[in-house]
């Protein structure tokens, strides 16, 4: 066996978008992996039944979100196969795909019409209306050389990882699959739609987007629409604030509605729960309330395949499927839509982050993660709880690694609750001998730290440093209380639980090195590496990446930077009591840090702009009490080290053990 490099990023390959044949056990799936030639991530679909050995159903090398039509005939997918995404549909036993949809911008997401001979669709459309991907763009030089002018207007003008928005917006689309069909566009205007789901008669969609004066300013509070798929009826709203509504489905009935929702004014703190209307507006009613934990995925990792999570019902329709997170895990849940019980159908201690159902109800595809296993597909038996494999592609991978298999523990702060911690030791470590020990802090801090694969801490353990990571208070999957602890004020609360989880590690591992700690994060992570470096010396290396360094420039450059007011209660920073600002800006503590700092952040980061960073590392430059570098990463947005060119994430894995091989070894 040997141990894990950076190049491995090359040779895993992970599995999501799962979706079940409407009639038989037939299974198909997206399956991607690194290029390591053209620096990208090639995707395509797989195909699997129970008891037979999965083979490839596309050749990709873009093929995502498979679908199966209602009648089980035909399979649809998304691809970019003609150069931007389109909707192909090939027949379900295999053979040649065609393209169906050709709409110049491309198709963001798309569902069968239950007739199985049209597709409804969301399509990027500029404001004179649908065109053909065929359309040449106009060849006068005054136009073709200031295409990327960006003439902005509207506050909610960009979105990492999408980039800066340009005059095409997402509408909802209707088209026949028979050769020759036009597309019908149902939606106009500057709203943004996401999410489709229709009606059992085919006539209604359902729709998560925001129509009105304020859809620009209030651009992330989304409420769900029923829209008219015939277009006699404008879009009216389902759902009111000050909830924001997305995943809305009809049920079974046709007339009632189900969506899952946060309230918006509690920033994020709030868990994720299911609500119920009908198509003519009756007042939200909260589904299983008492259960205190969010009905999606919040689990974090840096080999995060395709996930999905559909509300989908039983045979009577007095049950609802869908995944909810759970203390460090994300299991498959049933909901009972009268009596509010929830049972979970998974209890394994991993993280189940895509599903589907067979048609009958009696069994579950699903793709699952653990800490030494990025993703298989497995089969559930929902009556007896049985488990089996249906494909594990890292199978002869990981039989020739050596990886850390990370220990479970709580701790307790004083006067705090319990925390979810975890130990990686390092790969290879002899009795008796001593290792430098990473401490590791999450994103968010809406996220949770979970039971599935990170590629980052294993490439840290085989390189001979112990990791240490923890779930602190404003962690999201222990209850709505423990998350909304530290909504006004961050670097107190969870600051103490982190550090008790340190101490934790130490006491529960005789073989951590003490004299040799590093502390590293990204995001939020970064902002407490950032508050951390400022606050104590304990640490010998730090590595902060894409952080937040100052919340008053943080407001007005951040892609959704406005709507952190609130955590200053409404307080702008330019307005004259900025003492809020300066309290929770690790920038105010600059002067402070003498621990050696790694910098990183990528230049197109729209979230936590690229001006964070700079920020921090002039501040260090200009004090010079303690050695600083600055690594700037070019066309790469927030989330690089999930899902940025393989080649920057192998660059960047690489530049973790050069630092902390400088300072900790």
């Amino acid at each position: 066996m040997r141990k894990i490099t950076p190049e491995d990023l090359f040779r895993f390959q992970l599995v999501g978008e799962v979706t079940l044949h409407p009639t038989r056990q037939q299974v198909v799936y997206q399956q991607q992996q690194a290029n390591r030639e053209e620096n990208r991530t090639d995707s395509w679909l797989m195909t699997v039944s129970p008891g037979e050995a999965p083979r490839r159903f596309t050749a990709g090398p873009s093929d995502s979100t498979p679908r199966f039509s209602p009648n089980g005939e035909l399979l649809g997918f998304l691809s970019r196969r003609s150069g931007t995404r389109q909707v192909w549909v090939m027949p379900t036993d295999g053979g040649e795909a065609r393209q169906v949809t050709r709409v110049k911008g491309g198709v963001t997401e798309f569902e069968w019409h239950p007739d199985s001979q049209s597709l409804v669709y969301i399509a990027l459309i500029a404001p004179e209306g649908l065109q053909s991907e065929d359309d040449k763009d106009p060849e006068d030089p005054y136009i073709k050389y200031n295409r990327d002018v960006k003439v902005i207007t509207e506050m909610y003008h960009k979105l990492d990882g999408t980039g800066y928005f340009n005059e095409r917006r997402p509408h909802i689309v209707v088209q026949e699959l028979a050769e020759g069909s036009k597309p019908r566009q149902i939606t106009d205007g500057p709203m943004r739609h996401s999410g489709l789901s229709l009606s059992p008669d085919g006539r209604w969609a359902l729709t998560s987007t925001r129509y009105g004066d304020d859809y620009d300013k209030n651009a992330s509070r989304h409420l769900i629409y029923l829209v008219d798929l015939t277009g006699q009826e404008k879009p009216r709203p389902l759902s009111a604030d000050p909830l924001s509504a997305g995943s809305a489905v009809f049920a079974p009935d046709g007339r009632s509605v189900y969506y899952l929702a946060s309230n918006w004014n509690d920033m994020g703190y709030d868990n994720t729960g299911i609500y119920r209307t009908t198509v003519d507006g009756q007042p939200a009613e909260r589904i299983a309330a008492a259960w205190d934990r969010p009905f999606s995925d919040i689990s974090i990792s840096d080999m995060p395949a395709p996930g999905t999570n559909p509300l989908l019902f039983d045979q009577d329709g007095s049950h609802m499927f869908l995944l909810t997170s759970r203390n460090g895990t994300t299991q498959l849940a049933k909901v009972g839509l009268h009596n509010n019980q929830v049972d979970l159908l998974t209890t394994r201690d991993q993280v189940f982050y895509s599903y589907d159902l067979t048609h009958d109800r009696r069994y579950a595809a699903l793709c699952t993660s653990t800490p030494v296993n990025p993703g298989q597909v497995l089969w559930l038996d929902l009556a007896s709880g049985q488990l089996d494999t249906l494909a594990n592609p890292n199978h002869d991978l990981l039989s020739d690694l050596e990886l850390s298999e990370p220990e479970r523990f709580q701790v307790h702060a004083e006067g705090g609750p319990e925390v979810d911690a975890w130990l990686m030791k390092p790969v290879g470590l002899q009795d008796g001998e001593q290792a430098p020990t990473a401490l590791e802090i999450h994103g968010g801090p809406m996220m949770m730290y979970s039971q599935s694969f990170f590629f980052e801490f294993q490439w840290l353990a085989a390189n001979g440093y112990g990791v240490v990571y923890c779930n602190p208070r404003g962690s999201q999957g222990y209850g709505k209380d423990f998350c909304a602890a530290i909504q006004k004020e961050w670097g107190n609360l969870d600051y103490k639980d982190i550090m008790a989880a340190l101490d934790g590690a130490i006491d529960r591992a005789s073989w951590i090195d003490t004299a040799r700690l590093g502390v590293l994060g990204g995001s939020y992570g970064g902002y407490m590496t950032n508050w951390i470096v400022g606050h104590t010396d304990r640490f010998k290396a730090a590595i902060t990446m894409r952080s937040v360094v100052d919340w008053k420039t943080m407001v007005g450059t951040g892609d959704l930077g406005w709507s952190w007011i609130r955590r200053a209660d409404g307080v702008w920073p330019w307005d004259e009591d900025d003492a809020w600002y300066r309290q929770q800006s690790p920038i105010t503590y600059v002067e402070n840090i003498v621990t050696p700092l790694l910098i990183e952040h990528q230049e197109g980061d729209l979230r936590c702009p690229l001006e964070q960073g700079e920020m921090l590392f002039t501040a260090m430059k200009f004090y010079d009490k303690a050695p600083v570098k600055f690594i700037r990463y070019p066309d790469e947005f927030h989330g690089m080290s999930r899902n940025g060119k393989p080649w920057h994430r192998i660059y960047r894995l690489n530049t973790f053990t050069d630092w902390f091989g400088q300072y900790l070894k």
